[in-house]
């Protein structure tokens, strides 16, 4: 099965560090959506949507439960597949799948083949449903950039539990827990998001370096129109705070997922926040 599915490149302003790229992203038709991915710093940089295809591949037909190899190419100004990739935070890609409702998360990290452009990355779907996918990527001296899809898988597809705002609160995540906060959110505004990680009651002062960074924070509105993925400001308050810039682009309620390393293993903590 091919899928041939528009995707949007943008940016906008995020993350709080060095300098900021920003990226937005929406589904199969452009939408006026914006994202970010923030890289440390005080400056502030972002540059304009460019239109472009995003062509997914699938063998056969996307099930919930069967493991599947998803293949896919980015298309450079020309209409061309990208096949030079720059290494940002350890990786050429990072590849974000999000099921519709805000329930499933993943970051996989795509092979490249150098000589097609192809990226592929294995997934096993744990329930079906429409997914939003979200390919961040840059090429060598160009800008950040975000490409994204959507793409339908079969099987049993349970209704997501509603969105509650639990910001600030004591959150449990994947064997994790942190406190987490989201200062001075509001629209078009970059707010801090902090998270105190725990171990028990304890503050977890053992946080590993993970894909060259302290933390990855992922942020998606409730419809899936709005994107951000964020890396931790350079200086921390504690060796078990990491805080990052995010700004939200417009007002509503919008998912999070932090992502840490303890043990060599990566744990999401999960937030829900309203931006007014």
């Amino acid at each position: 099965m091919r899928i041939t599915i528009a995707a949007l490149f943008a940016a906008v302003l995020v993350g709080c560090g060095q300098k900021h790229d920003d990226h937005a992203a929406k589904g199969e038709k452009p939408p006026d959506a914006a994202g970010g991915h923030a890289h440390g710093g005080g400056e502030h940089a972002g540059h304009k949507a460019a239109l472009t295809v995003l062509d997914l591949q699938t063998r056969d037909g996307l099930k919930a439960g069967t493991a599947a190899k998803l293949r896919f190419t980015v298309p450079d100004a020309g209409g061309k597949p990208v096949t030079a990739f720059a290494v940002a935070h350890d990786a050429k890609v990072h590849f974000i799948l999000i099921r519709q409702g805000l329930d499933t998360f993943a970051h996989l990290h795509p092979e490249v083949d150098p000589a097609t452009g192809e990226l592929s990355a294995e997934y096993t779907f744990p329930k079906g449903g429409v997914y939003h996918l979200f390919a961040d990527y840059q090429e060598p001296g160009g800008m950040p950039m975000t490409a994204t899809a959507r793409v339908e898988v079969g099987g049993d597809a349970p209704p997501a539990a509603g969105l509650k705002a639990d910001v600030p609160g004591l959150l449990a995540g994947e064997m994790v827990a942190a406190r987490v906060s989201v200062g001075g959110a509001k629209a078009g505004s970059e707010a801090k998001v902090r998270f105190e990680v725990l171990d028990g009651d304890k503050p977890a002062t053992d946080l590993e370096a993970y894909m060259g960074a302290m933390g990855h924070l992922v942020v998606v509105s409730a419809d899936g129109k709005q994107y951000v993925h964020a890396h931790p400001d350079e200086k921390s308050e504690a060796k078990n705070v990491v805080t990052f810039g995010a700004a939200f682009p417009s007002p509503g309620v919008y998912k999070g997922w932090g992502q840490f390393k303890r043990g060599g293993q990566v744990r999401v903590v999960p937030f829900v926040v309203r931006v007014p």
